[in-house]
């Protein structure tokens, strides 16, 4: 029996027309893909391969032992050779890893010849789950730069009125008696930092609004969940697979619901109102008019800047939390310092916190030990390079840097890299003051080629200025206003999540709180 269906008359019929339709697009994918390997074959920069070759165990096998073994993959190949290059396929994509000693000469690369912000979209395949808004305009990381940094005195003034509320909503038992209560870290603190985001990126009245907190934690959550529900599939079958997937039609029915709380806010509002937050700064900035087209693109701006800002920050306040915890010996010199500097300062404000420098230290260094990614400095080569050590890189290699273990190695880090030493950076910088030089190196919201928490270069988190202050902020709260343990029993910080690239403090691990009581 033939393939295809004929009528009598010997004309394909219309279901076999579709059938011809369906082989020509299978054998145009099919041909393009081919010729597609054999020119990336041709021009791929010759380097080891880590972990399983996508072309001979296949490429789902090949992501699936990434997303199980990527912590061992590439630890190992740092102690085998760190000043060398080598080819991994992630659970995203094939990766070429870049020792970390060319991160200053490709940060001066410009973009047309390596994109941080396509690498964004295509690690988060964010065709599907509305990451690519940072295609299609810059508002956001310029409001950041600029507006944000400017006022990040009032900012911080309106996040500090209302964190008092915060505690006391979160962990409302600590606040009935004068006994230790035990909370869920990842999940208290992802709610504390949403509502303190919340002030900073939409202002009064809609960073109380539960609806409106909700959708924000929804979105960020069903974001990466769309991510990861789509990349085991091929690239041909995602645009299909996309429109059954569960995170999909929730962030179409959340983006629906945040439109119309948005619409509301931004209709109140106009252009030079003064109003002291991020949406107003994005209406300020916006060309366009407020149709259904501009609606939907300014809450696709405020919704990205939610989940950027929320996650990565619960996430490095978790984990300075553990460490704090973990070094219980620092809590009273840190309580100290807090305790002088607010004296100084007589309250709590932005130069009270920029002026705890052992507090910003042991953060710094928290941040080092704990980064978010095995992998970072993401770009997506658009333009053929050739770095210092002659080696040519053909545009469409995706480019990363082993940003992980670069941040422990002990030659960088002395002694041990892995060693936990709160006073390194507030050391280096009151040395570096005493001999007139910058302590700007040594602040928590600067990045480095070795400590690439924040990235590094022009593509650095616009937002680390606001994020490193509300890092600080929350944790010397916790630090002057209560007593913190782990669990009864418990002696040791645990172990940190390695899911694919991502490095995650445990999400099931309970803190301890009691509130410290003055008279």
């Amino acid at each position: 029996m033939s393939l295809l269906l004929w009528s009598v008359e010997g004309i394909p019929s219309f279901s076999g027309r579709v059938w011809i339709l369906v082989q020509g697009i299978i054998f145009a994918w099919i041909a393009a893909n081919a010729a597609t390997w054999l020119h990336g074959h041709l021009t791929k920069v010759k380097a080891p391969r880590v972990g399983k070759n996508p072309w001979i165990s296949g490429l789902w096998q090949a992501r699936k032992h990434f997303v199980v073994n990527g912590k061992r993959l590439t630890q190992e190949a740092y102690a085998r050779d760190k000043h060398s290059m080598y080819w991994v396929q992630t659970g995203d994509m094939e990766r070429l890893v870049l020792p970390s000693v060319h991160i200053e000469e490709l940060r001066k690369l410009p973009e047309s010849h390596i994109d941080s912000r396509v690498a964004v979209v295509e690690r988060n395949l964010g065709w599907y789950n509305r990451v690519d808004i940072i295609l299609k305009s810059t508002a956001h990381v310029d409001v950041c730069r600029t507006q944000l940094v400017q006022n990040l005195g009032q900012i911080t003034e309106g996040q500090i009125s209302t964190l008092d509320a915060v505690f006391r909503r979160e962990m409302k038992a600590c606040y009935q008696d004068e006994d230790f209560h035990s909370f869920n870290a990842a999940e208290t603190f992802l709610n504390i930092v949403n509502r303190s985001v919340a002030k900073a990126l939409v202002g009064e009245g809609l960073c109380d609004d539960d609806r409106w907190l909700q959708l924000c934690l929804d979105t960020t959550v069903n974001t990466g969940r769309m991510c990861r529900d789509l990349q085991p599939w091929p690239d041909l079958l995602r645009p299909i697979v996309c429109r059954f997937l569960n995170a999909r039609r929730s962030l179409d029915r959340d983006f629906t619901a945040s439109q119309k709380i948005l619409t509301d806010a931004i209709k109140s509002r106009t252009r030079g109102d003064g109003n002291v937050d991020i949406l107003q700064w994005l209406i300020d900035r916006h060309d366009g008019t407020y149709d259904e087209a501009g609606l939907q693109f300014l809450t696709n701006q405020t919704l990205f800047i939610a989940i950027a800002a929320t996650r990565s920050t619960a996430s490095s306040i978790v984990n300075t939390l553990f460490d704090l915890v973990a070094y219980p010996e620092h809590q009273e010199t840190l309580r100290s310092e807090i305790r002088t500097t607010l004296a100084a300062h007589g309250s709590w404000c932005l130069e009270a916190i920029q002026g705890m420098k052992r507090l910003d230290s042991f953060i710094k260094e928290s941040q080092r030990l704990h980064h978010h990614l095995l992998l970072s400095f993401n770009r997506k080569v658009k333009q053929p390079i050739t770095l210092s050590s002659g080696t040519k890189i053909p545009a469409g290699t995706f480019i990363s840097t082993p940003a992980y273990w670069a941040a422990r190695d002990p030659n960088a880090f002395p002694p041990t890299g892995d060693g936990f030493e709160p006073w390194r950076w507030s050391d280096l910088r009151e040395e570096a003051e005493q001999k007139g030089h910058s302590s700007i190196p040594y602040l928590a919201s600067t990045p480095s080629p070795h400590n690439l928490h924040w990235g590094y270069g022009r593509n650095a988190c616009p937002g680390r200025f606001m994020a490193a202050v509300e890092v600080k902020l929350i944790i010397a709260w916790i630090i002057w206003n209560f007593d913190v343990s782990w669990p009864l029993g418990q002696t040791k910080r645990p172990e940190n999540l390695f899911i694919d690239e991502r490095v995650l403090p445990d999400p099931t691990q309970h803190i301890r709180f009691r509130r410290r009581v003055r008279t």
